[in-house]
């Protein structure tokens, strides 16, 4: 099943499509109003925004949701807020009628409402910024063409900007919430408990991320050795004692351009960029720094190490072969006696 079809992005954008599309019928349905544009530069500015939501939209219909409400980062987003608040902006400034005008400035709240969850926070205090000082100007011109109906107008002028502010108020508190929640959730899903490194998934998606770099990472897989002997003589707690020293060995010696992950069991995993000065030797630092003869129960571990490895031939990603390649590493390792390091060879050379 695709990504897209397990989020509710199709929705959203069908969403923001239609409502972007209607803003400008209902713009042009103003021109052939008394209450909407009386000259002709407000007539051609009206149609000139209206027709503009049809490219906008097309634009819109594209969007990832899912992935933009997660970062804040996407421009189209940003510029889509700035877009809106222009649009909704120079169609109602045409309007003969101040109070009317002020009427379809509350299109903003819906703006607000999108910008809670996909702007960033400057873009949401810009949109609180313009939609106040502009609602204001609104009433100030009502005051003017009106001045006998004082109370009413500024009624209305504090409904607007109460309803217009405290939507996106409220809605990017509640989107903030629910995405940091969102991210403990995912931070603790991706995380093994016992080490505290990543676990397997939290790799793969280090992984995938991985794989957009200019660099791609060398892969070395790690197994304790001999570790169900350590389980079945000195208990399951010496067990996890070694996997979390492990652990944290591995992460003070590997630097922090790497990623330390245990992959399952007694298998770790080490994503490294840039392995210097050599592969061998940097696989080499990692085998000795996890062992340390004043411990109660001394480890040694076995290392597979394996550049990124890319095989015309192979229709697998780069993280499967490479992990492949690792595995028959490791095995060589063990092989020649454990407590070892061993490089796998070119993929022309391994026998499948």
């Amino acid at each position: 099943m695709r990504a897209n079809d397990e989020t509710p992005d199709p929705l959203l954008r069908t969403g923001v499509v239609v409502q972007t599309l209607l803003f400008g019928l209902l713009g042009i349905g103003t021109t052939f109003t008394q209450d909407g544009p009386t000259e002709g530069l407000g007539t051609v500015l009206t149609y000139a925004v209206c027709i503009s939501t049809i490219p906008v939209a097309r634009i819109m219909s594209k969007a990832e949701f899912g992935m933009d409400w997660w970062s804040r980062r996407a421009p189209v987003n940003n510029w889509f807020v700035v877009y809106c608040e222009l649009g909704v902006t120079v169609v109602t400034a045409t309007y003969a009628d101040p109070l009317a005008a002020l009427q379809g400035a509350m299109l903003l709240a819906l703006v607000g409402a999108y910008a809670a969850h996909f702007a960033r926070p400057k873009v949401i205090w810009f949109h609180v910024g313009w939609s106040t000082v502009y609602v204001l100007v609104l009433g100030a011109s009502a005051l003017a063409t009106t001045p006998t109906d004082t109370v009413s107008v500024v009624l209305r002028v504090v409904v607007a900007i109460t309803v217009i502010n405290g939507a996106v108020t409220l809605l990017s508190a509640f989107s903030r919430a629910v995405l940091h929640s969102s991210r403990v959730h995912l931070s603790d899903a991706m995380t093994d408990p016992l080490t505290g490194v990543l676990n397997r998934r939290g790799l793969e998606a280090r992984a995938v991320g991985a794989g957009n770099d200019p660099v791609r990472p060398a892969l070395l897989l790690i197994d304790i050795d001999h570790f169900k002997a350590v389980n079945d003589h000195h208990g399951h707690s010496a067990g996890d004692v070694a996997l979390r020293l492990t652990a944290m060995r591995l992460t003070m010696s590997a630097g922090r351009h790497a990623t330390v992950s245990r992959l399952g069991g007694d298998e770790f995993v080490v994503l490294v960029p840039d392995p210097t000065p050599t592969l061998g030797e940097f696989a080499e630092r990692l085998r000795q720094a996890v062992h340390n003869v004043a411990d109660d129960i001394p480890i040694t571990v076995s290392v597979g190490a394996a550049l990124p490895q890319v095989d015309p031939r192979s229709t697998r990603t780069v993280f499967d072969r490479t992990l492949a390649a690792a595995d028959e590493a490791l095995y060589r390792a063990k092989s020649n006696g454990r407590n070892c390091v061993a490089l796998a060879r070119p993929p022309g050379d391994i026998v499948h």
